[in-house]
C-alpha cells in the first residue's frame, strides 16, 4: 500500500507544497546568486525553449507552464495549460509544437501529448494519442497493443518525426506529419552489449532507452541501459543508420542502488543507465587541451551517468566527458571513450545521513553547457557548475544547494554572457540563478558538513517505476 501511495504521489506532486523554513537559506558559492523563484511551477520536471529563445517551456506534474523570458532575470508567465502527467522528464517543442508523455509505467496508461504553442498566452492540446491501454485483455480486444515506451518524447527531423523511449523495446516511431492524428509506426531495438566471458548471445538482451538528443548535424544520441549510441536521422526514422557507440568495452555492472555496498560503484561509469547527453563545443582532437568549434559540433560529449538510490551517496551517478576518437568497436561503430567522470563532495560518505538515508536521492541529472561550463541539477544536491573546458579533469567551479529537489539545470539562452540558470525544483519550483562567469573561475567545493545539515531539513522519499526503475523524489512535509 505505501509503495501504491508513493507512486499516486509522484503523479500529483505539483499538488504537494514543501514546507520549508524560513531560516533554511540556500547553500551557494561566492559566485552564485538567487535572483528569484517562479513557486507557481512546484513539480517542474523538464524544460525547453522556443527556437527564437525568447520562451521557455516548462513541464510539471500539473501541466506546461510558458514563460516569457526575454528578460531572462526576470521570466513571467504567459499561458498554462492543465495537463496532469508523469515523467516526461525532457519536454521537447519544435514547429510551434510541444511533445508532452505519459509514462505507462507509471501509471500503466501511455499518453503523446501534442500541444500547440504558437500563441505563447494559450496552449492549448491539438491531440492525445493513447500510446498504450490498461490491461492486455483490453489491448488486445480493441487490437491495440501499444508500446511500454513513454518515458521521454523527442522531435526527429524538426518534428516530422517523434522518437519515444522508455524500455528495452527502443524506439517508437511516430509520424507527427499530421499533427491532429500522431500515427504509430513501429520501433527498433538497440545493439546488444557485448557479451563477458562465458556468456551466450541468445542470454543477452537489448537494453532499455532514455532519452534522444539531437545534434547540429542531425545524429541522434541515444542514452539508456548500455551506454550512448550516435544514429543518422535522414534516412527512414525506423532504420536509422548506427555511427557512434560509447566504448564496448564498458558494459554496465548491473550494480544500480540501493546497495549495501555503494563504494563498490564508486569508480565504475556505468552501474545503471546513462541518463542523457549533450554533444558540445569542444574539439579535443589529439590536443592536451581542447579549442572551441561552432555550437554542440566538437569531439567532447557530455554524459550522465544516473544512479541515484545509494544511501549516504556512496556510488552515486556522475557526469562523464566522453571522446569521438578514431577507433572503432568491434560492430565498425565509431567508439567513445571515457576521458574523466565527477561526482560531489558526498560520495565518499560512510554514514548514511540526509535527507533520506533510506534511498539516497543523490545522482547527476539534467544539465545544460554553454562555452564548456556545465550547469546541472543534482537532486537532492542542488545545482552544480562544473568546467569541462579540460575534459579530461572536470572540475566544479560554483555549486547552490537549498531544501529542494534539483532535477535540471539550463542555461537561459537570451542571456547573451549565459550567466542565467534555470534550476528546476519539484519542490518549490524554478530557480532562476546567476553564476559570475567574468574572470578565472578556481575550483570550489561544497562544505560536506554544510550539505548534511542543509539536507536533514526536509526528507525525500524515492519511488521508481515498478517495471522500469525510474526515480521520483517526493518531498514530505
Amino acid at each position: 500500500m505505501l509503495r501504491l501511495t508513493i507512486l499516486l504521489a509522484c503523479l500529483v506532486v505539483g499538488s504537494i507544497a514543501v514546507a520549508v523554513p524560513a531560516s533554511a537559506a540556500p547553500l551557494m558559492s561566492d559566485n552564485v546568486e538567487l535572483v528569484t523563484k517562479l513557486p507557481e511551477a512546484a513539480g517542474a520536471i523538464g524544460a525547453r525553449f522556443s527556437p527564437d529563445g525568447k520562451n521557455m517551456y516548462v513541464t510539471a506534474a500539473k501541466g506546461l507552464h510558458v514563460y516569457d523570458v526575454s528578460d531572462p532575470a526576470d521570466p513571467q508567465r504567459t499561458g498554462f495549460l492543465p495537463l496532469p502527467h508523469f515523467e516526461n522528464e525532457d519536454v521537447d517543442s519544435g514547429n510551434g509544437v510541444v511533445l508532452i508523455t505519459n509514462d505507462p509505467s507509471f501509471s500503466t496508461v501511455g499518453m503523446l501529448y501534442v500541444v500547440d504553442v504558437s500563441d505563447p498566452s494559450a496552449p492549448r492540446l491539438r491531440s492525445a494519442t493513447p500510446t498504450r491501454l490498461p490491461g492486455a485483455a483490453v489491448r488486445q480486444a480493441l487490437g491495440q497493443p501499444g508500446t511500454g515506451n513513454g518515458h521521454i518524447a523527442n522531435c526527429i527531423q524538426g518534428c516530422r518525426y517523434a522518437w519515444v523511449t522508455g524500455t528495452a523495446e527502443g524506439i517508437s516511431v511516430y509520424d507527427l506529419q499530421n499533427l491532429d492524428a500522431p500515427k504509430f509506426l513501429g520501433t527498433f531495438e538497440m545493439p546488444r552489449r557485448k557479451l563477458r566471458p562465458g556468456e551466450n548471445a541468445q542470454d543477452v538482451g537489448p537494453g532499455f532507452t532514455h532519452d534522444v538528443a539531437v545534434d547540429p548535424s542531425g545524429i541522434a544520441w541515444i542514452t539508456g541501459e548500455d551506454g550512448t549510441f550516435g544514429y543518422r536521422t535522414d534516412g527512414d526514422p525506423l532504420k536509422p543508420a548506427l555511427v557512434y557507440r560509447s566504448d564496448e568495452d564498458v558494459i554496465n555492472s548491473g550494480n544500480s542502488g540501493p546497495s549495501l555496498d555503494g563504494a563498490s560503484a564508486n569508480d565504475y561509469p556505468l552501474d545503471f543507465l546513462h541518463h542523457n547527453s549533450l554533444r558540445t563545443s569542444l574539439a579535443l582532437g589529439k590536443r592536451k587541451r581542447p579549442r572551441t568549434t561552432r555550437a554542440r559540433m566538437g569531439d567532447v560529449l557530455a554524459v550522465t551517468e544516473e544512479d541515484y538510490a545509494r544511501p549516504g551517496c556512496e556510488g552515486q551517478g556522475s557526469v562523464q566527458t566522453w571522446q569521438i576518437t578514431g577507433g572503432h568497436n568491434s560492430d565498425g561503430t565509431v567508439k567513445l571513450k571515457m576521458l574523466d567522470m565527477w561526482t560531489t563532495e558526498l560520495n565518499e560518505l560512510a554514514s548514511a545521513t540526509g535527507r533520506s538515508p533510506a534511498t539516497g536521492n543523490c545522482s547527476a541529472h539534467w544539465f545544460d553547457e554553454n562555452r564548456g561550463l556545465l550547469a546541472q541539477g543534482w537532486y537532492d544536491q542542488g545545482v552544480r557548475f562544473m568546467d569541462i573546458s579540460n575534459p579530461r579533469d572536470i572540475r566544479q567551479v560554483g555549486y547552490y544547494a537549498s531544501t529542494g529537489t534539483f532535477w535540471a539545470a539550463y542555461f537561459a539562452p537570451s542571456d547573451p554572457k549565459r550567466e542565467i540558470v534555470y534550476g528546476l525544483d519539484t519542490a518549490g519550483g524554478v530557480d532562476v540563478l546567476r553564476i559570475d562567469r567574468s574572470g578565472k573561475m578556481p575550483t570550489r567545493t561544497e562544505p560536506a558538513a554544510a550539505v548534511r545539515a542543509q539536507l536533514a531539513r526536509t526528507r525525500t522519499v524515492a519511488a521508481k517505476s515498478p517495471e522500469w526503475r525510474f526515480a521520483c523524489a517526493i518531498p514530505l512535509v
